[in-house]
């Protein structure tokens, strides 16, 4: 089977997930990030619905702060998949890569090579 993936996503551990505020009383835990989505954990108190707008910001371990705006695309049971029409920037997605792969190596390794059997 084909991954027909269009953007690397590189998944965090769950010491380093970086919570994704939409307003003032609502964050979510970002699971998995890419340029153009997030997966992110559902929270059961704020039930998200497929289609609707969502917008927030990201801190990031190093207080860094991405404004994304999104919309659902997707619920599983893993999480909440939205597809971002502003999305993470590549070059901060680069650097948290590098923060990954540095902060969680066996992590890392593990996730990537997980990723890359998908694609083959």
């Amino acid at each position: 089977m084909k991954n027909l993936r269009r953007f690397f996503r590189l998944p965090y551990p769950r010491a380093a997930q970086p919570p994704l505020t939409v307003d003032k009383d609502t964050a979510y835990q970002v699971l998995e990030i890419s340029e153009q989505g997030l997966l992110i954990a559902p929270k059961p108190s704020v039930p998200l619905e497929i289609g609707e707008t969502i917008s927030g910001n990201i801190l990031f371990h190093d207080h860094h702060s991405e404004e994304i705006e999104g919309e659902v695309y997707r619920i599983e049971p893993r999480g909440v998949i939205l597809k971002l029409s502003r999305g993470v920037s590549p070059k901060y997605m680069m650097q948290e890569q590098i923060y990954v792969k540095n902060t969680f190596p066996v992590f890392f390794r593990y996730t990537v090579r997980e990723n890359f059997k998908a694609t083959q």
